[in-house]
């Protein structure tokens, strides 16, 4: 794709969205605005299925400045597309004729399997997850897909969604056990035609409006120290029980419930209980959350190759973005990793070190990222990359080795570390914070061998000696500066594994 900046309008069955994105010569895609507006489209459908033109008058309305916006942006590539309120309605063309005589934008009308299919290009590309099934509840539509291996196996799109749910069958404030029992038994009629979702026993993975109220509630609920809502992780019994708190509380209370957007209230029980049947079916031991999504399918498949729209390593990738949105010095970072890398590998055959694959993989990732904060001030640039992990989505992992990989970016003393790790005890346990201490101290090590960033120490090499380690340095000599602080950082590595270190050089 050949543009600096785009955007994207997602005309959906109860909001639009308009999202503005900046791509440069890097190849990295970045938002730079996000605006949404409720119009609840699949209540403006009339007897004969059409969008009535009240409807289509306050989507004109809504077009029309989402429109200047874009053209105060200086954005003239604009991808429009609609979803099922505008697919299911009888007057389509006419619909999607009268916006772009009105704006100038072209919208696409997607069908339920593309909608499913860039749902699943969004999940795979930003959670690293090989086996799961994909739930996006719009307004007027479920997709819904399953991948194994990362690679789609189902797909499929059912015609109903929060807003036609709940017209449909939750019509009293609240709502009455009757309506609730007759949703119920609609829903697992119909998840029941699709046989393939049954007993797959892999993550739920969960997406859309409700889904991202569904994890802001339940964190709002139990106190979650980080503000993050990708990759956020619930039980079907947590799932249940914040049902069950909402099934017959009236309007009026449900906007007041901590977490739940006031727009959402009145639909978000039959979302849930779609979600609930769902997990229920596919024997899923946890639901996952995910802010990603259509649309950011939709930009997947404009920016990445058209052979293959599935990165090979989320984690990787996210990195890689992170370090050219932040200017680090890529060269200096990536020797880094590689001095630590060396480290950890010989280390960890020698015994003095017993952690795995993943551990190794996450000191690679803070190898990388450490300077990122000197993008805001070099004065307290740690504090500042720290800030940046924490608070700046890090694609293919987990909230626990987010936190992780941003405390050993930022490691400066053990001290330190357990201070600024302190409001995240649900996260970090005694065993996190030991391993923090471990690699956050190599990655220290890997920093002051490239101090010049000149790469002039070329490797490093452990070996046992009597009663001692010795390290080989290569590249420098004893009369080097960096030698000096190699040689005083190799004390914080010697007390730390209490055995003297040796330094060598070759």
């Amino acid at each position: 794709m050949n543009m600096d900046n785009f955007a994207v309008i997602d005309l959906g069955s109860n909001s639009v969205r308009l999202v503005l994105y900046h791509h440069d010569d890097s190849g990295t895609v970045q938002e730079i605005d996000n605006i949404k507006s409720v119009l609840r489209l699949s209540a403006h459908i009339n007897d004969q299925k059409e969008i009535t033109e009240e409807g289509l008058r306050i989507t004109l309305e809504c077009l029309k400045r989402y429109k200047t916006i874009c053209e105060g942006k200086g954005i003239d590539h604009v991808l429009g597309v609609a979803t099922a309120a505008v697919r299911q309605a009888g007057n389509r063309a006419q619909v999607i004729e009268a916006i772009y005589q009105e704006t100038g934008i072209p919208f696409r009308i997607l069908t339920g399997q593309e909608e499913a299919y860039f749902g699943y290009l969004a999940i795979v590309n930003t959670l690293d997850y090989q086996d799961a099934v994909t739930v996006d509840i719009g307004g007027g539509s479920t997709e819904v897909t399953y991948f194994k291996g990362r690679s789609l196996q189902q797909a499929h799109s059912f015609p109903f969604g929060a807003v036609t749910l709940t017209q449909s069958f939750l019509r009293s404030d609240p709502p009455a056990p009757a309506q609730i029992e007759s949703l119920k038994q609609f829903l697992a009629e119909q998840i029941g035609t699709q046989s393939w979702i049954q007993g797959l026993n892999c993550p739920l993975i969960v997406m859309g409006g409700t889904a991202r109220n569904l994890a802001r509630m339940h964190q709002r609920k139990v106190g979650y120290s980080l503000s993050s809502l990708h990759n956020y992780r619930l039980s079907r019994a947590q799932l249940v029980e914040l049902m069950d708190q909402l099934a017959f509380m009236p309007l009026d209370c449900r906007k007041h419930v901590d977490g739940l957007s006031k727009d959402r209230a009145d639909i978000i029980f039959a979302g849930l209980m779609a979600f609930d049947e769902i997990m229920k079916r596919v024997g899923s031991r946890e639901l996952i959350s995910s802010n990603k999504g259509l649309r950011d399918g939709l930009v997947f498949d404009l920016i990445l190759d058209d052979q293959e729209k599935r990165l090979p390593d989320v984690l990787e990738y996210s990195t890689a973005q992170f370090m050219k949105r932040y200017r680090v010095n890529l060269s200096h970072a990536n020797h880094v990793a590689f001095l630590t890398g060396q480290m950890f590998d010989q280390l960890r055959e020698m015994g003095v070190l017993t952690l795995g694959d993943r551990e190794r993989i996450l000191l690679q990732t803070a190898s990388r990222l450490f300077d990122i904060g000197r993008s805001i001030n070099i004065i307290e640039s740690a504090k500042h990359t720290f800030y940046l992990i924490e608070n700046v989505l890090l694609l293919g992992v987990t909230h626990q080795e987010r936190l992780m990989i941003g405390l050993m970016a930022s490691y400066k003393s053990a001290k330190q570390m357990k201070k600024t790790a302190e409001p995240y005890g649900d996260l970090l346990g005694k065993e996190q914070l030991q391993t923090i201490q471990w690699l956050g101290t190599l990655v220290q090590c890997g920093r002051v061998m490239d101090r010049m960033m000149d790469q002039k120490v070329r490797e490093v090499s452990f070996s046992f000696g009597k009663s001692k380690l010795q390290l080989r340095v290569s590249g420098v000599s004893e009369e080097d500066w960096v030698y000096l602080i190699i040689k005083d950082q190799m004390g914080k590595l010697s007390k730390l594994l209490g055995i003297t270190i040796q330094l060598k050089t070759t």
